[in-house]
């Protein structure tokens, strides 16, 4: 399925706000005494093949991962597994839970379950630091935990074959995006929190909390940072004077130069220039 740059963007925007908690990562040999039946679990699981093979049952269809392989099992699944006729397969694993707001991410996003891996020693050096922070004491051990695991899920769902995006049915979702596409068409007007609460048929405080758990900002902080990349992509593709470019991005002209130096650290016309010289 194609998506639309404007529902990639929108998710892309999602995913930098998904919120992830490791509950157990490690190794292990396995052989003829692993298996499990009926399993429908709460939280997620990526494993990662270093060697032979075995079965996975994901909601009745045959999974056969072998050496190589990245494998996604979603939060909610029914999983059976087994190994393969008893052979012995050594695998990383990683058990997690991830969420956009109140929506699990794999219930909105649909991919491959098995992912093929063209740079192996990337991946296990991926999952051996992982392990090893996950289980360390330092005070960043958990922070580079979940960065470590955020690397593998960029990886799982860049290298995916399939990527759909699910929003029907999850009227939160539906909502934030709209309102997105419609602060994105309308950054030259002045809207306010209330004109967006209304143009979701939210409450206003309800329509807060949720923008907050899906974006990571505030609607007024996401607008503002919408208004700035649309000042910097109209400095480095057009020669609008300043006066246009605060018409265009919604900004009172008399103080585009200051709120343009609040988000980048220079004014605008320092940013043109620079950006002509590299």
């Amino acid at each position: 399925m194609q998506h639309t740059q404007a529902q990639q963007q929108n998710f892309s925007s999602y995913l930098a706000n998904v919120q992830t908690a490791i509950l157990r990562s490690s190794f292990r040999m396995l052989g003829v005494e692993w298996s499990h039946s009926n399993l429908k679990l709460e939280y997620n699981m990526l494993y990662y093949i270093v060697s032979g093979r075995c079965k996975i049952w994901l909601d009745g269809s045959l999974l056969v991962p072998t050496a190589g392989q990245l494998v996604l099992l979603p939060a909610g699944s029914v999983i059976s597994a087994s190994s393969y006729d008893g052979e012995v397969f050594g695998k990383y694993y990683c058990h997690f839970t991830t969420f956009i707001g109140d929506n699990r991410l794999f219930d909105l996003l649909s991919i491959s379950p098995i992912i093929e891996v063209d740079d192996r020693v990337l991946i296990e050096e991926h999952f051996r630091l992982l392990n090893e922070t996950y289980t360390g004491y330092e005070m960043t051990s958990i922070l580079r935990a979940k960065t470590t695991l955020a690397q593998l899920l960029c990886y799982v769902i860049d290298n995916s074959p399939t990527r759909i995006i699910n929003d029907a049915g999850h009227r939160d979702i539906q909502s934030i995006t709209r309102v997105l596409d419609y602060m994105r068409a309308r950054l030259s007007d002045k809207l306010s929190v209330e004109d967006l609460a209304k143009f979701a048929h939210f409450h206003p405080r309800y329509f807060i909390s949720v923008f907050k758990s899906m974006t990571g900002f505030s609607p007024m902080q996401y607008m503002a940072k919408l208004r700035y990349d649309r000042a910097c992509s109209l400095l480095r593709t057009t020669n609008l004077s300043m006066n246009e470019i605060a018409d265009r991005v919604g900004i009172l002209p008399d103080y585009f130069t200051k709120f343009f130096k609040h988000h980048s650290g220079v004014s605008p016309t320092s940013y043109r220039e620079l950006d002509k010289r590299t």
